[in-house]
């Protein structure tokens, strides 16, 4: 005797609807909601840190400030810079510590050959992907260039780190 199986109307269906409600109500599981058409101001402020879209005049300002540079190489399209943008750069410890460093944002798509003048697109700096934020001295000493997605305790750590380097 062959026991038939029928499928069941709609029971794949509300599988899918409560396991896609579930992960929603997730905070990893959400989408970033930076938009991927947006381009950036000439200057942006994203929670507190002062994003500077020229990173040559953020350079000659830290000169000037005796302060070190940190630019962000990100994209819209890019998931790990959208998810460091929500959790990161949103940290109110890093948004405070951001205000030892002149903060610059390149977007690799919309200033590409400032991307790769800095090597965030090459190996000039050690840069192969983005996100990747280089961290440069007064005087354009390369002090750290981490790549990829660092979390809040992370990117303190590094920032620490820079601003040691930094000190005369």
């Amino acid at each position: 005797m062959q026991r038939m199986t029928r499928p069941v109307p709609g029971l794949a269906l509300w599988f899918w609807l409560v396991s896609s409600l579930a992960l929603a109500q997730t905070p990893s599981a959400r989408a970033p909601t930076v938009a991927p058409s947006v381009a950036p101001p000439t200057d942006s402020t994203v929670a507190g840190i002062v994003w500077m879209t020229d990173a040559g005049q953020a350079r000659a300002l830290a000169a000037a400030q005796g302060k070190p540079v940190m630019i962000d190489f990100m994209a819209t399209w890019c998931p790990p810079c959208r998810v460091m943008e929500e959790t990161t750069f949103h940290d109110p410890r890093v948004v405070a510590k951001a205000a030892g460093f002149v903060a610059a944002r390149v977007n690799v798509d919309q200033q590409p050959d400032v991307a790769n003048g800095y090597g965030a697109n090459a190996a000039k700096y050690g840069g192969i992907g983005i996100p990747s934020v280089l961290f440069l001295a007064p005087d354009g000493k390369t002090l750290k260039h981490p790549v990829g997605y660092l979390g809040p305790a992370a990117f303190l750590a590094v920032m620490d780190s820079a601003l040691a380097l930094a000190r005369p």
